[in-house]
C-alpha cells in the first residue's frame, strides 16, 4: 500500500484503480484539509494533524484480485497491529483512515440482475468518499483476536459457500460456515471491547441462511426468526402500486421508527423476501411493519449489534440503477410508473451512512461526502 502525497495545499481526494494488481482502491487527502472524508487526525483523533514522530497507525486496504477478498493490513511505527475500538490510523503525512469495514459472506443468488448484483458499488462508494476503509471477504475468514483487531464494523452477510444449482436448475442451500466455540468467542469479545455489527439476510431462497449469524450473534439476543420449528418468517412483501419491476424487482421497505438514529431522513430501502427479527425487551427497534420486526438494534457493553431483515441494501442495482432490466426514467411522463426508480424514491446512501455511523459507536471521524446524504 502507498499513501500518495497531497498535490496541493488544497482539498485533495485521489482514488486509483490498478486494475490486474493486488490494489483495488487508494484513498488520501490533503493534510491541509478540514473537509476531506480521510481527516488528518492526531492520535486521539482531535483532528490536530499526526505530530512529528508521534506513534500512528497507517490503515491500509490491499485487496487481492481473487474473487475480491484480500487482507486489510496494518501497521505502526512500533511494529505492533492496533486493536478495536481504537484511535484513526494515520501516517505521517497525516493521511487517515477513521474505521475500517470488512464484509464477510457471499455476494447475493438474486438482485436485479441475479447473480451479478453484488455489493461492489458500496464498497467502491465507501473507499472511494468516506473516512472508512472498506473490504469484502467472500471465503470464509477465521475470527482470531488478530483478524478482528484489524476491524472496526462487521457487515455480515451470507456466511456460506454456493454450491452449484441442482439438476432441476433450482438453487441448492449453500454450505454454511462453520464457526468454532474460540472464534465466536473471540467476536464477542470483540464487539463487547466496541466493534460493530450490522447483519444481513435474504442472499438466497434457505432460511437456514442465517443460521451462522444467529449462532455468532446469540449472545446479542437478536435473531433471524423462523429458522428451525416456528413456521417460515420470510416477508415477501407486496409491490405498492405495481411499479416494482421499476426498482428491480425489490420492494419498498418502509415503517423506519423516527426515535432511533438509524432511521434518520429515511423513508424507503429496496427489499425482497428477507426474514423478520426476535429481539429481546433490551434491543431497540428500528424499523417494524405491524407487528414484525424489520430492523433493532442492542447494545453490548461498548459494542454495538444492527441486524436487518433484508440485503437489497448491498446491490449495486439499488445505488444508480444501471443494472436494471427496466429504467422507468425513461417512460413518457403519463405512464402511471414514471420516474419510479431507486435512485429517486430509496435513500440507500442515508442507510449507510446511518448504520454505519451508529455501529461505529458515533465515531466523530466518521464521514461520507455525498450530496444525497443528509447529516
Amino acid at each position: 500500500m502507498t499513501w500518495l502525497p497531497s498535490l496541493s495545499s488544497a482539498n485533495t481526494w485521489v482514488a486509483l484503480t490498478a486494475l490486474g494488481s493486488s490494489f483495488l482502491a487508494i484513498n488520501a487527502c490533503s493534510s491541509e484539509s478540514s473537509t476531506s472524508p480521510r481527516q488528518q487526525l492526531d492520535s486521539s483523533g482531535n483532528g490536530s494533524g499526526a505530530a512529528s514522530g508521534a506513534t500512528t497507525n497507517v490503515g491500509a486496504i490491499n485487496v487481492a484480485n481473487n474473487n475480491a477478498t484480500g487482507i486489510i493490513q496494518n501497521t505502526s511505527t512500533d511494529g505492533s497491529g492496533g486493536t478495536a475500538p481504537r484511535d484513526p490510523r494515520c501516517d505521517d503525512q497525516g493521511n487517515c483512515s477513521c474505521i475500517n469495514i470488512g464484509m464477510i459472506g457471499r455476494n447475493g443468488t438474486y438482485g436485479a440482475v441475479p447473480g451479478e448484483d453484488s455489493n461492489s458499488a458500496l464498497v467502491a462508494w465507501l473507499n472511494e468518499n468516506s473516512s472508512a476503509a472498506a473490504q469484502s471477504h467472500l471465503t470464509k475468514p477465521t475470527l482470531t483476536t488478530e483478524f478482528l483487531a484489524d476491524y472496526d464494523v462487521l457487515i455480515l452477510q451470507a456466511l456460506e459457500t454456493p454450491n452449484p444449482p441442482g439438476a432441476d436448475g433450482m438453487e441448492v442451500l449453500g454450505t454454511q460456515w462453520q464457526f468454532s466455540a474460540d472464534e465466536s468467542a473471540a467476536l464477542e469479545a470483540w464487539v463487547r471491547a466496541g466493534g460493530g455489527i450490522i447483519a444481513l439476510t435474504g442472499y438466497g431462497r434457505f432460511p437456514e441462511e442465517a443460521a451462522p449469524s444467529n449462532a455468532l450473534l446469540a449472545f446479542s439476543g437478536l435473531q433471524y426468526a423462523g429458522l428451525t420449528g416456528s413456521g417460515d418468517t420470510a416477508i415477501e412483501g407486496s409491490c405498492p402500486n405495481e411499479c416494482c419491476y421499476c426498482y428491480g424487482a425489490s420492494i419498498p421497505s418502509t415503517g423506519w421508527i423516527a426515535t432511533h438514529p438509524i432511521s434518520a431522513n429515511l423513508t424507503a430501502v429496496g427489499a425482497y423476501y428477507g426474514r423478520s427479527i426476535a429481539a429481546p425487551a433490551t434491543a431497540e427497534v428500528v424499523a417494524r411493519t405491524g407487528t414484525t420486526t424489520l430492523g433493532a438494534t442492542v447494545q453490548a457493553d461498548a459494542g454495538r449489534v444492527f441486524m436487518f431483515h433484508d440485503e437489497w441494501v448491498t446491490y449495486t442495482s439499488q445505488w444508480d440503477g444501471t443494472d436494471l432490466v427496466d429504467d422507468c426514467r425513461t417512460e413518457q411522463p403519463n405512464h402511471s410508473c414514471y420516474d419510479k426508480h431507486p435512485a429517486n424514491d430509496y435513500q440507500v446512501r442515508q442507510f449507510w451512512y446511518n448504520a454505519l455511523k451508529w455501529a461505529s459507536g458515533d465515531a466523530a471521524c466518521f464521514d461520507i461526502r455525498d450530496p444525497e446524504i443528509i447529516k
